[in-house]
């Protein structure tokens, strides 16, 4: 009988890890949801930040772990099938020399901890232990027969990778291998506080190093706890994409203006129209708790405004006016649409597993419904601002094109379009100082004849 796991073995981290991937790969389950679930309050917030971090980079790179798991057992699946995901986990760990998170003596041994400390794994600790020392000793000729297979050479299924290289046939690699890249964190500077450039000699006499990007944009050397950040609690700054930091100001927006902010929640966009001007927002969004954080948002934003923002939160679904629309139009609307996010890929690595290739086709029939819907709500001279964080034509150029050839009223203005997630190259060649992958569009309604 082994002696029970320490909050400090990297052992205890694999097993929690493994199990997060599991409920993403095997239950369907979003990566924050799974990792709550198998959070324990008695979890030192060490322990946490590993078992979180292990998730998020086994997900990343699961495609290599799991093509190395079929060619060394020579199985489909093992059994149990959670045995897969701690396999996949470590043969992951294992497989880069350059920057590697732990020693591969270290994984090996902990590896097996982990599965001797699972009653499920215990009596396939010998299956593991020799598995990892095989592709140990071969290394270069397990890594080239597992590249073969498109799943293990990029991390993405194969449909997902023939679309972007379909879709974005010059483009195709660095899309991908930015995708599996650590996010930067990059800010938004309330500019009613201060500039940038004011912000980042803040950041700097606490210690923090940064680059200014633009006038209310900073990117942070390193990520922080958004607690370290100065003033963040006062509403002198928030973390936002550089490309997400792209909608508010394209709503070209004054004072007094009714505003739509649909699909609002977390609320970061609609913090940054208040930001800009002092307008009415409707925030809507489908979820109640996705509703709380606009809500959260926007009271922590308020400290930092020099007015009492004109804000109401109300849930409900976009398409069904008869839930939440007065008859009113709206002199600006800034449409977030629900997509598959793929622009977003990096910040969330379970959404390229839980995707399927059908779900794009009838996500695109849920967006077009809504932003019909809503165009009925837009004043004539109106603007509609439409958005979505993915780099498939259907949820970008397509959606766009086919919204204009429905509706002879839709005239459309200057917008970025797609907004690739690729380097600066003005700034460090890195995919830190690179954004998210997002649409615009940009509409004015006019006079009907």
């Amino acid at each position: 009988m082994s002696a029970p796991l320490k909050q400090t073995d990297l052992a205890y981290a694999l097993l929690h890890a493994a199990k997060v991937v599991g409920l993403v790969m095997d239950q369907g389950m979003s990566l924050d949801r799974a990792i709550a679930s198998v959070s324990s309050k008695d979890r030192a917030a060490q322990a946490q930040g590993a078992v979180q971090d292990l998730a998020y980079f086994g997900l990343r790179w699961y495609g290599r772990g799991a093509v190395l798991t079929r060619l060394l057992t020579n199985k489909p699946r093992l059994n149990p099938a959670s045995l897969n995901d701690l396999m996949a986990l470590c043969l992951a760990l294992l497989w880069d020399d350059e920057h590697p998170k732990y020693s591969a003596h270290t994984v090996v041994d902990q590896a097996v901890c982990a599965a001797q400390a699972n009653p499920d794994w215990v009596k396939a600790k010998g299956l593991v232990n020799a598995c990892l020392r095989s592709f140990l000793r071969d290394k270069a000729n397990w890594k080239t027969r597992a590249e073969k297979d498109v799943v293990a050479a990029t991390g993405f299924p194969q449909w997902w990778v023939k679309k972007v290289k379909a879709q974005h046939p010059a483009h195709w690699q660095p899309l991908l291998e930015q995708a599996n890249t650590h996010p930067p964190m990059t800010l938004r500077v309330n500019q009613r506080v201060c500039s940038a450039a004011e912000y980042a000699e803040r950041l700097a006499a606490a210690g923090l190093a940064a680059t200014v990007l633009g006038k209310s944009t900073v990117l942070l050397a390193k990520p922080v706890p958004v607690h370290e950040l100065p003033g963040f609690e006062q509403g002198h700054v928030s973390v936002q994409d550089l490309a997400a930091q792209m909608a508010a100001p394209l709503m070209d927006l004054k004072d007094g203006m009714r505003v739509l902010d649909a699909c609002a929640a977390p609320g970061g966009k609609t913090g940054h129209m208040l930001e800009l001007a002092d307008v009415d927002v409707l925030a809507l969004d489908s979820s109640q708790p996705r509703l709380q954080r606009v809500e959260e948002n926007i009271a922590r934003l308020a400290r930092g405004l020099g007015f009492i923002p004109r804000v109401v939160c109300k849930a409900a679904a976009a398409e069904n006016l008869d839930q939440w629309w007065g008859g009113k139009p709206f002199d600006a609307i800034l449409l977030d649409l629900p997509c598959s996010g793929s622009g977003v890929v990096r910040r969330h690595p379970d959404i390229r597993w839980l995707r399927r290739e059908s779900d794009v086709a009838q996500l695109s029939q849920i967006q077009h419904k809504i932003l019909d819907t809503l165009w009925s709500t837009l004043a004539v001279n109106g603007t509609l601002l439409l958005v979505t964080c993915s780099v498939f034509s259907e949820e970008g150029p397509d959606l766009a094109k086919a919204f204009l050839d429905r509706h002879p009223d839709a005239q459309a203005l200057a917008a970025p379009g797609v907004v690739l997630p690729q380097p600066d190259p003005s700034l460090d060649q890195s995919y830190q100082t690179s954004p998210d992958g997002f649409f615009y569009a940009k509409f004015t309604k006019k006079q009907s004849i």
